[in-house]
């Protein structure tokens, strides 16, 4: 099985980017784009694969104003979504524990893959209603171990911690996917593919270049 790499553009890019990337990229890539480039991704490439960056706490039509629902983003084309990433739980109230178990509910009863972003204390947010709900829907959740140090400081913890602490998530939580995500780039990223626990990446500001990211998803 191919390991999943998966960009996260955050609150970045262009329409002249995403038009870069849908004539360049390499199929196996998953783009988390901003919201609004989603739908024009699709429009013109509708095997481009996508990931949402969040969807919302609510799953169905309402009077939600700026929200964005999971069963929009599943009709707008989107197979995955990012769920609880550690920059959104750090800004924003709203990403508490029991909402994260909501978005993640609506995620994957809307047929998407979640990919749940998870740091050191990954404990603290696996607490019993998740892991339950892991446990029955592990075919389609993605455990993405984020350590606070290495997010967007370069910093990547060593080979051998990668692998201890994603082979603990595997065996903790019934054998469920485990990506590794934190300044990953073309220059680790084979070392990092190359763990047995780890299936995936999950990158940030290496997925906005093009030959970058086209780079290391040669080595999945």
């Amino acid at each position: 099985m191919n390991k999943l790499i998966v960009g996260n553009w955050k609150m970045n890019g262009t329409l002249e980017l995403v038009d870069e990337f849908l004539e360049g990229l390499n199929n196996n890539v998953i783009v988390g784009l901003p919201i609004i480039f989603i739908a024009y991704a699709k429009s013109k490439n509708p095997n481009f694969q996508i990931a949402a960056q969040d969807c919302s706490i609510f799953n169905d039509f309402g009077a939600h104003t700026g929200e964005v629902s999971a069963k929009m983003l599943s009709e707008s084309g989107c197979k995955y979504v990012i769920i609880g990433h550690s920059e959104r739980r750090k800004t924003f109230d709203s990403d508490s524990i029991s909402n994260i178990l909501k978005k993640l509910q609506n995620a994957v009863l809307n047929g998407m893959t979640a990919i749940l972003c998870v740091d050191e204390k990954y404990d603290e947010l696996l607490d019993s209603q998740t892991v339950e709900f892991l446990k029955n829907h592990k075919s389609q959740v993605v455990l993405a171990y984020e350590p606070l140090s290495a997010i967007g400081t370069g910093i990547v913890p060593s080979i051998s911690e990668i692998s201890d602490v994603l082979k603990n998530l595997k065996s903790k939580y019934f054998g469920i996917r485990t990506i590794y995500g934190g300044s990953v780039n073309s220059k680790n990223a084979k070392e990092i593919l190359d763990i047995d626990s780890v299936d995936g990446v999950l990158i940030g500001g290496a997925s906005l270049k093009l030959d970058e990211i086209n780079a290391i998803a040669k080595f999945a």
